[in-house]
């Protein structure tokens, strides 16, 4: 839609796909129809983001505390993470917004990332265009715009189909006046993140990792600190929500303005219909329904959560009933789940969805307890979204439900997706259906989906040749493939055929390549070539150009970097001058540097120093507030026995929080035996103090109190390796176990192969059944091996073949 004439316009539209929403028109304009040429028809105006609706954009709808008149949401109280340093979120978004970049915000339900973020980019870029997508085809379309926001909340549904966000998608997107900006939960980060490391199982997140590594993340607390609560009493004198949010003490101040307290109470005081009702629409959300869940799979789904006196004393209208206490509104604010309709009919809901609070309050007792049959089948019946019958035949497929699993990953075929077609093959191949295998191969090779050559490949064992091929047809994930896994020369191959001169990105890539293939002169080329065409090299990029220098003997080039003030220059080339016993002048060259906010080039120097004994200029150096320096000269005086000296240099920059300097007080510490006085510092909030508490109390083989410690101090996931070493070795078991199932629940993703592998060591078959049933990454495969160490072959062999039935037996084996 645009302007007919120059006197004409219009403000404050938004547009999506073939549909738009009109702020105000002033004069005569013209609407193109989406069968319109899209080259030749005029760019359509955004809606600004000063003019977004920020409930719109995902806000959660606030409570509304009843005899108030009060604006939509209650005022903004500051948080610490949208200035503090390193990854402060203003800084992050001012920066990304100048030169092109995303900025994600990871943190738990209603801890308020999504408003935190909305007021970041309405404070940053107020006059920007601002745009949802709906995939990433939309996106593509938006490559020539400049000054624009993608708004991307909830980032795991931008990922959810073969249509989905890629990282090559987001490459193409960036350049100046280009803000990616989004929210994701902490369990989807922990999850895609994790580097991938069985050669037993395909990578099934190695998209969302691409796309995870183009992110600058700010990850937000799940709970208001002092500072932020202080803020918010200030402005709570003129808003009676933030009154009354800072009275609850079992919320954080943003949930209890979400309405969480009372998501919950509906919760645990509902009645046997409704509580199924809303534990049907929990597990489906917790395996992989993005779109609204049809009415008709809650009701198909609802018997099986019901005990048979239940089922037979439902009155006539249980469901509708059910479902009236489920949608209602709290407070004016949330519901436990919320009509919506993402079609054109007016009034009438498709389906629901559920407050992600209630989801995360639930998800870890529902995540232990597979659903029953009832829910899978409901499943296979009422779904249509193909992405969400591709999760959820996945999530059944994990939990070795296999008879659910093939008639929902069968329905996302029927439908034609090349990745469910690939997931069914492999479901095939693990039960050794070899015919029903080779359908879904020649269904991928008759199939027109872009994909669905990749896929066929994946399928058929990753023969990288293939892979090569489909990299030359022009198949992106391919080439990014080969690009950061193949063989090096390969990968070099690649680069250059489709590389861009101007795209230092890519040269920067080819530059690693060559680094390790040992072609120091030629890398060191291309890293010059980049450092003179960047305008504000970043630190990465010095840190590599500069220590190719000195590898390929530039002595020259790193003097007159270093005569300009660069850091890292003078970091390699004092290097290059110590290790030809020039040591004078590479302290020369450091000190002219240092104390200017390099902690590399100041450690440097604390080393050599100390190398050289230069205990005195140590000692002034850390009075002057260089911590290297005192960490340096505390060693240096506990090796002199002057110990006491050593700590009362430490504890002035520990007190700061300056890390290096606890770490190393809490250390000098343990070693003296002054566990008195890292318990003192550990209560004050020291980490490393805990850390060392920990250790100590490990090393004198008291297990128990190492967990309590590790718990009270916020250090079990740090800590969790070497206290499990220790349980085992004191034969704490069943302490162990507690430990990492605690672990787990908390959404520590490294800990889950563990504690499967713990339970197979130690035979604990019904928990590690329990493994199985939350769908645990590995778990399966450590119950085969224990059954074939119990001498039960032909079960573990069954299990593979054909999976569990959904009250968790074996198929085939009968109930006794």
């Amino acid at each position: 839609m645009v302007p007919a004439a120059d006197s004409n316009r219009v403000e404050g539209s938004a547009i999506g796909r073939d549909s738009f929403q009109v702020g105000q028109i002033h004069g005569p304009v013209t609407v193109y129809a989406g069968g319109a040429d899209r080259r030749t028809a005029p760019e359509v105006p955004l809606l600004r983001v000063r003019d977004a609706d920020p409930l719109r954009l995902g806000v959660h709808r606030p409570i509304r505390v009843p005899g108030t008149d009060t604006p939509a949401l209650p005022a903004y109280v500051p948080r610490d993470l949208d200035t503090r340093d390193g990854d402060g979120l203003r800084p992050l978004i001012a920066a990304a917004a100048e030169r092109g970049g995303f900025v994600l915000l990871v943190g738990g339900s209603s801890v308020g990332k999504t408003r935190s973020l909305y007021e970041a980019i309405r404070d940053a870029v107020p006059d920007w265009g601002l745009v949802q997508p709906v995939d990433a085809g939309e996106l593509q379309r938006l490559a020539a715009r400049r000054k624009v926001v993608v708004w991307l909340d909830e980032l795991q549904n931008h990922l959810a189909d073969d249509r989905g966000l890629t990282a090559a998608t987001v490459r193409a997107l960036l350049a100046p006046e280009v803000l990616i900006v989004g929210t994701l939960w902490p369990h989807y980060y922990d999850a895609w993140s994790v580097p991938h490391t069985s050669k037993q199982e395909d990578d099934r997140h190695c998209v969302e990792r691409d796309l995870l590594k183009l992110a600058d993340v700010v990850h937000v607390g799940s709970s208001f600190s002092a500072a932020e609560r202080e803020r918010a009493a200030v402005r709570s004198l003129t808003d009676e929500r933030l009154r009354v949010a800072l009275t609850s003490e079992d919320f954080g101040l943003t949930q209890v303005i979400a309405g969480a307290p009372q998501l919950v109470h509906r919760w645990e005081h509902a009645g046997p219909y409704e509580r199924a009702l809303m534990t049907a629409a929990v597990d489906a959300t917790l395996l992989g329904a993005q779109s609204p869940i049809p009415e008709s799979l809650l009701r198909s789904a609802v018997p099986g959560y019901c005990g048979p006196a239940e089922r037979a004393g439902a009155p006539g209208d249980w469901f509708e009933a059910a479902l009236a206490y489920a949608t209602q509104p709290l407070l004016g604010a949330t519901a436990a789940l919320v009509p919506v309709s993402v079609g054109r009919v007016m009034g009438r809901p498709d389906g629901y969805r559920v407050a992600d609070y209630l989801v995360q309050h639930t998800g870890r007792v529902r995540g232990a307890m597979p659903p029953p049959e009832t829910f899978w089948e409901a499943c296979a019946e009422h779904l249509t979204d193909t992405a969400d019958l591709s999760r959820i035949g996945n999530a059944a497929a994990a939990r070795l439900r296999y008879t659910a699993a093939v008639p929902l990953l069968r329905k996302a075929v029927e439908a034609g997706s090349a990745s469910a077609m690939h997931d069914l093959g492999e479901l095939y191949r693990r039960m050794r259906d070899e015919e029903a295998a080779q359908e879904m191969a020649d269904r991928l090779s008759a199939s027109d989906d872009p994909q669905a050559d990749l896929y066929q490949v994946l399928l058929a064992g990753w023969d990288f040749e293939e892979i090569a091929d489909l990299a030359a047809a022009g198949n992106e994930y391919a080439v990014s493939h080969i690009i950061e896994y193949g063989d090096p020369r390969w990968a070099m191959q690649v680069l250059l055929d489709r590389m861009e001169p101007d795209d230092l990105g890519a040269w920067r890539r080819m530059a690693e390549l060559l680094r390790d293939e040992g072609e120091e002169e030629r890398a060191a080329d291309i890293l010059d070539m980049i450092f003179r065409r960047d305008d504000e090299p970043d630190d990465d990029l010095l840190m590599c150009y500069a220590e190719s220098l000195k590898h390929t003997g530039r002595e020259e080039r790193l003097r007159e970097l270093t005569a300009e003030g660069y850091f890292w220059p003078a970091h390699y080339l004092a290097d290059l001058l110590h290790e030809r016993d020039e040591k004078d002048e590479a302290l020369d060259v450091l000190r002219e540097l240092a104390g200017q906010g390099h902690m590399d080039l100041d450690d440097l120097l604390a080393t050599f120093l100390a190398e050289g004994g230069h205990l005195d200029e140590l000692l002034e150096r850390a009075e002057d507030g260089d911590c290297r320096s005192a960490v340096k000269a505390a060693w240096m005086l506990h090796e002199r026995g002057r110990t006491e000296q050593a700590a009362a240099v430490l504890i002035p920059y520990a007190d700061d929080g300056e890390v290096y300097a606890a770490s190393c007080l809490a250390r000098l510490q343990q070693l003296t035996e002054s566990i008195d006085d890292l318990r003192a510092r550990a209560a004050d909030g020291d980490e490393h103090a805990a850390d060392a508490v920990v250790r100590h109390l490990l090393a004198e083989g008291r297990c128990e109190e190492a967990v309590t410690a590790a718990t009270a101090y916020g250090r079990l996931s740090w800590r969790h390796r070497e206290i499990l070493e220790c349980l085992e070795r004191h034969g704490a078991v069943d302490l162990a176990v507690s430990m990492l199932e605690a672990l787990e629940r908390s959404g520590d993703a490294h800990c889950t192969y563990g504690l499967a592998k713990l339970l197979r060591k130690h035979g604990r078959e019904d928990a590690l059944r329990a493994c199985v049933d939350r769908g645990d990454p590995g778990a399966d495969r450590e119950l085969r091996q224990l059954l074939r160490e119990q001498g039960r072959s032909a079960e573990a062999d069954a299990l593979l073949r054909h999976g569990l039935t959904a009250d968790g037996r074996t198929v085939g084996q009968v109930p006794g």
